[in-house]
């Protein structure tokens, strides 16, 4: 394939990952509902996630089908890197989430570890604002933080127990 194809694969993939972010960006976020007990990273991580993963593919496809050049090399690189980036976008969707109870929040971290804090331990509890958006960190007796978007997820149970 020549030179000019992965370039041109290239910038219309970089289009289409301009376009989802513009066209996600100014979509209204809403409050988790009540009625939902596990709360999941936005869909925005999974399309993200698909996307880059079919463009590492598709990337790959073209840079390794080729005949080995020199120039060919970054495109290789980019296309591992593309890869990766999209599957470890998916098991991050796939590992976390937020499930606050009436006694005690548990949530599972990105990498796969399970955690609660109970109600009555919360050492701490204070809002920052993180590029314009409040988030919610809160910190037990034993060291386990909790940092979460305000505005996306349902945390009123959390905020009632440390207020």
């Amino acid at each position: 394939m020549s030179g000019f194809a992965v370039k041109t694969v290239i910038i219309l993939i970089v289009i289409a990952l301009v376009v989802v972010l513009i066209a996600r960006a100014f979509r209204r976020v809403a409050p988790a509902k009540v009625t939902t007990r596990r709360q999941r990273m936005p869909m925005l991580v999974v399309v993200a996630g698909v996307v880059l993963l079919a463009a590492g593919f598709l990337l790959g496809v073209a840079a390794f089908a080729s005949r080995y050049t020199a120039q060919l090399l970054p495109a290789r690189i980019a296309s591992v890197v593309l890869f990766l980036v999209g599957v470890a976008l998916l098991l991050a969707y796939r590992n976390w989430y937020l499930e606050a109870g009436a006694d005690a929040v548990r949530f599972r971290t990105v990498f796969g570890s399970e955690k609660h804090i109970a109600y009555r331990d919360i050492a701490s509890c204070r809002t920052v604002r993180v590029a314009g958006r409040e988030r919610v960190v809160v910190r037990s007796r034993d060291g386990v933080r909790l940092s979460v978007d305000r505005g996306r997820y349902n945390v009123a149970a959390l905020l009632a127990a440390a207020g």
